[in-house]
């Protein structure tokens, strides 16, 4: 296994030989320091290119090398004026050579890399495939030439800077303008348009406009291949004014295309450019609207889009109606038109005409409605407005003296499409969606009916009915999108009895993602009667005795509801609480999950009406306290007598007002801090003082749990590394035991990886720390002589490889960060935030010691480093960042609470499956392939288990899913041979950072585990 390192003071390669154990380390320079004079070889990354050199008949460089013509075009040049002269010798390949090194390219491409290529290098090997193409000729096998310029276009897609783009845009400049084989014209133009999208940021202004200009003039071409990516080019490569003055209407005659490739990417072109930024003329609406109607899907796709960016793009732009002497908005025909979409036989069209359908929120009340109506209005005739009849009866001059004459005559025969002034497929057409055969229909559908909802509080009132059906559905993902659609919209809409008949039944289905979907969403929304009320608690309770581990999703809906309904919980308290007028009712137990239910609807509407706690008993006023210590997230502060939390609550909020906000207190035991580090006597106990003041911080504010356990962590390894100072400063100090080492070097590791929010001084500190705690690792290893210390000293050059790799890689993005003036101040403060922090004197010291060692065995490691270590000053804390989360677990199942009453039996040798649910938050997406669940038996043996991926599912809120707070929830295999006796079996989840390296997230669960013997048959 080798391992290259780059550092600050110079590179070294560290090669480990034999794995997985260590048996070798050599430490070798690969480029002088400034004092040897010699100069720096650059490494090279292209060397299978080399292999084409004996088919350029060139003399391999160190002899002689044959100079070339390197092409230049100027910026606004068309071409290039002087072509490259070819080298001398053989011009034309054999037809063998051309088989053998057609082969021979195919090798290369699957083989090289173009990462980290220098210019230089990139110059030379471009060159040598400029040269290489214009030895073929023009009526040989295409594919050389082919494989010549993906090679071309795989040097200019991994480009860093921009004199290197455009070297490669004009070697490809020059060899289309003489190309004239179809097949490498087309390929020239996919990997033009392939140089554009990786680096569009890169690319010059005038070369854009002449890669674009190349790009039209193949569009005369006879192939549709090549016409089809070169509108991709210049879709990619126009500018806005050129795209808007030219390309657009260009673009626009090839829509009537014979190809029906062509006339979908001229669409797809003008989908592009009006993304980029050039404003698309509103005549095309109609040249887009005849080509929904084309035969080839992927026609009618493009078309659909365009429709649907054109009514955005100009809303209220005024066309004539197709079918009557009337005048429409765009935006209103346009949604009409996306509308008949869906009822296209293509799935896919269907599915995009639904998704399209919530972005057009300026469409007009009448057509919006109208989608929820499959009638069309007044027998497809256009209903006249009170004031226009009144106006045709003045006009007539007659009294209303009831019917006219032959007002009862049959009408003529009406033909739909020449009458009404609405299409026919807007009737009903999300109603359609909603009743599509296809499932990615009816979940398209349901979302743009919410983004529709959300900005049409009246849409919302009437689409209800529709959402509310779709709780039915009998695709489970289809029913969770309508539960999390009404949640969405739950502030505009207040649910009717006849709608809860239908929302409580599906509370009892078998999926626990349902069930919790609808808590969220009864808990959002709000009902209008007392009846109402009574049913949604009636229809919780009795699904709670049927699912007992909903309890908690339960609790938070029952607190929701009485935050949203104190009236109404005021009126029906007496009933739910069982309070007679004449007799005192018996105690209820507040162990019971129907009880608590009820105390936290009721404690939860007296927040917010204060009269509802004279309706309660004497004895709730006891549950109450009980309820405040035990979920105070659950049941908030009330003004009740006799409570023992309300007096520590209002001491605790009086001592934080007179503290000051956290983050002024946090800042004051920061200073603190710093003073302890200049003292020299009774650091360490004033540093563990700190600690303790940290640590109480984050339990009392949640705001700053992130931020100050971080701090806290990072005090608590540097209060660590100051013990273990002290032992290797003298030589009779007796060595700190292994447990020690391994608590620091998981310090270390939570530092690492279970924070977020971490900006580069941040980052910077952590590594110098992990730096010090390896420097120390090895010097307490080797001087104990009791074990090996080649693991420390592969660690500590690790270590040190890593962060001079990070210093080199902020100092490289410090150098390509644009100016002060080309970003706004407030975004240029933000990452400029951190990077001016730099290694401390002992970090620069340690580098170069490690980097002037050229065979870096312990000893002589040690030896080095020793002098460092025993002086090393104490590292300064980072500053308060409250950007800082930390990833933290909360096991829900197996309960706390109830997993020491209950004892999971089972024959032993046989599995036994317990449910397990937890809450993360905090977690990345880097961080789930990284989770363990650790399950710890009595006998001390462990085994760790992999959860899927697909068992975290966001934790969904009124507002949607949340970003990082995940929930898993899976099922865990229990097994063991006999016990005498029940025994807890421990449950943890954990990261696993590195091989051998758990970091626990939470606090075990236990629960009782008996295997029994196997029963024996008479």
């Amino acid at each position: 296994m080798a391992l290259a390192i780059k550092k600050r003071f110079g590179s070294y390669v560290e090669t480990v030989d034999g794995s997985p154990a260590v048996k070798k380390l050599r430490l070798q320079t690969l480029a002088a320091d400034g004092k040897g004079g010699k100069a720096r070889t650059v490494e090279r990354k292209l060397t299978a290119l080399n292999q084409l050199d004996v088919y350029l008949n060139i003399i391999p460089s160190g002899s002689s090398t044959v100079t070339t013509a390197t092409p230049s075009v100027a910026p606004g040049s068309a071409s290039l004026v002087n072509p490259p002269a070819a080298t001398t010798g053989t011009s034309q390949l054999a037809t063998g050579n051309s088989r053998e090194m057609l082969e021979l390219l195919v090798k290369i491409t699957d083989e090289i890399s173009y990462e980290d290529v220098d210019f230089a290098e990139l110059k030379e090997v471009s060159n040598k495939i400029f040269q290489l193409y214009q030895m073929q000729e023009r009526d040989s096998d295409t594919s050389i030439r082919v494989k010549l310029l993906e090679l071309l276009s795989g040097l200019g897609c991994e480009c860093v800077t921009e004199q290197a783009v455009t070297l490669i845009i004009d070697y490809f400049i020059f060899l289309l303008r003489k190309e004239v084989s179809q097949k490498v014209l087309a390929q020239g133009m996919m990997c033009l348009f392939r140089i554009g999208e990786r680096r569009k940021h890169l690319v010059p202004m005038a070369y854009n406009t002449q890669v674009a200009h190349l790009a039209k003039e193949q569009l005369r071409s006879g192939s549709t291949h090549t016409q089809k990516n070169a509108m991709l080019v210049m879709g990619r490569y126009a500018t806005k004014k050129e795209g808007e003055r030219h390309y657009v209407w260009k673009l626009a005659f090839y829509i009537d295309s014979q190809d029906s490739g062509v006339r979908a990417q001229a669409l797809h072109a003008l989908l592009t450019l009006g993304e980029r930024g050039s404003e698309l003329p509103a005549v095309l609406y109609k040249r887009a609207v005849e080509a929904m109607k084309d035969d080839y899907e992927c026609v009618r796709k493009e078309a659909l889009r365009l429709v649907f960016m054109l009514g955005n793009l100009h809303p209220d732009y005024i066309i004539p109606s197709d079918r009557q002497q009337e005048e429409l908005r765009m935006i209103d025909a346009a949604f009409s038109k996306v509308c008949e979409a869906l009822c296209d036989l293509s799935l896919q069209i269907r599915v995009l005409a639904a998704e399209l359908l919530g972005g057009m929120t300026a469409v007009s009340r009448e057509f919006l409605h109208q989608t929820l109506d499959k009638k069309l209005m007044s027998n497809l005739r256009r209903k006249r407005t009170a004031h226009e009849r009144g106006a045709r009866l003045v006009a007539s001059g007659e009294w209303s003296s009831g019917k006219r004459w032959a007002d009862d005559a049959p009408q003529e025969h009406l033909d739909a499409r020449s009458i009404s002034i609405i299409a026919s497929g807007a009737c009903g057409a999300l109603i359609h969606g909603l009743e599509d055969e296809f499932l990615e229909v009816r979940t398209a559908a349901v979302a743009s009916m919410c983004k529709l909802a959300l900005s049409r509080p009246d849409f919302a009132v009437t689409s209800l009915d529709f959402l509310v059906d779709m709780f039915n559905d009998e695709i489970e993902d289809v029913r969770l999108k309508a539960i999390y659609s009404l949640t969405a919209i739950a502030k505009h809409i207040v649910l009717r009895e006849d709608q809860l008949e239908i929302m409580l039944s599906s509370l009892e289905d078998y999926s626990v993602d349902v069930r919790e979907g609808l808590h969220l969403m009864l808990g959002a929304c709000r009902v209008s009667t007392q009846t109402c009320l009574l049913m949604v608690v009636q229809k919780l309770l009795d699904v709670l005795a049927k699912y007992p581990q909903d309890r908690q999703s339960t609790y938070a809906c029952m607190r929701k509801i009485g935050q949203k309904h104190p009236h109404l919980v005021m009126a029906v308290a007496v009933h739910l609480l069982y309070v007679h007028p004449f007799f005192e009712t018996p105690e209820r137990d507040v162990e019971d999950p129907a009880y608590l239910c009820v105390l936290i609807l009721v404690f939860n509407a007296a927040e917010h009406l204060v009269p509802i706690i004279s309706l309660l008993p004497t004895a709730t006023h006891r549950h109450y306290a009980y309820l405040r210590d035990s979920m105070p997230h659950l049941v908030p502060q009330l003004p009740i007598e006799g409570a023992s939390s309300a007096s520590a609550t209002h001491r605790i909020d009086s001592a934080m007002r007179q503290a000051g906000s956290s983050a002024e207190y946090l800042q004051m035991i920061l200073s603190h801090i710093e003073e302890i580090f200049t003292m020299t006597d009774e650091r360490v106990e004033l540093l563990q003082t700190a600690q303790s003041n940290l640590q109480r911080l984050g339990a009392i504010d949640a705001g700053m749990y992130g931020t100050s356990n971080f701090l806290e962590t990072f005090l608590a390894a540097q209060i660590q590394i100051e013990q273990m100072q002290r032992c290797a400063s003298t030589q009779r100090s007796r060595v700190p035991l292994k447990e020690s080492l391994a608590a620091l070097i998981r310090n270390c590791l939570k530092l690492q990886h279970t924070f977020s929010g971490l900006n580069y001084g941040d980052i910077l500190q952590v590594k110098q720390l992990r730096l010090r705690a390896c420097a120390l690792h090895l010097v307490l290893v080797v001087r104990d002589r009791s074990q090996s210390a080649l693991g420390p000293c592969q660690m500590l050059l690790q270590t040190a490889g890593d962060i001079s790799e990070f210093i080199k890689t902020n100092k490289k993005d410090e150098e390509d960060m644009p100016p002060v003036g080309a970003l706004p101040l407030i975004e240029y403060e933000t990452s400029r935030k951190g990077r001016d922090s730099q290694p401390d004197s002992f970090t620069q010291q340690l580098l170069s010691k490690l980097d002037s060692i050229s065979d870096p065995k312990p000893g002589r490691v040690f030896r080095e480093i020793l002098p460092l270590v025993q002086q090393a000053p104490p590292l300064a804390l980072p500053p308060a960042n409250e950007k800082i989360r930390r990833c933290v677990a909360n096991i829900l199942e197996p309960c706390p609470l109830q997993s020491q009453d209950n004892v999971i039996k089972v024959t032993a040798g046989l599995i036994a499956a317990v449910p397990f649910v937890a809450e993360i938050d905090n977690l990345l997406e880097s961080q789930k392939a990284d989770m363990r669940i650790k399950i710890k038996y009595p006998d001390q043996h462990m085994h760790t288990v992999v959860p899927k991926r697909s068992d975290f599912k966001p934790i969904m809120t009124e507002q949607g899913e949340h970003e990082t707070n995940v929930r898993l929830r899976t099922t865990i295999l229990l097994s063991h041979s006999v016990w005498t006796e029940s025994s807890l079996v421990e449950i943890q989840l954990c990261l696993a950072v590195r091989p051998g390296s758990e970091l626990e997230l939470c606090k075990p669960a236990k629960v009782l585990f008996a295997p029994k013997p196997v029963r024996r048959g008479i």
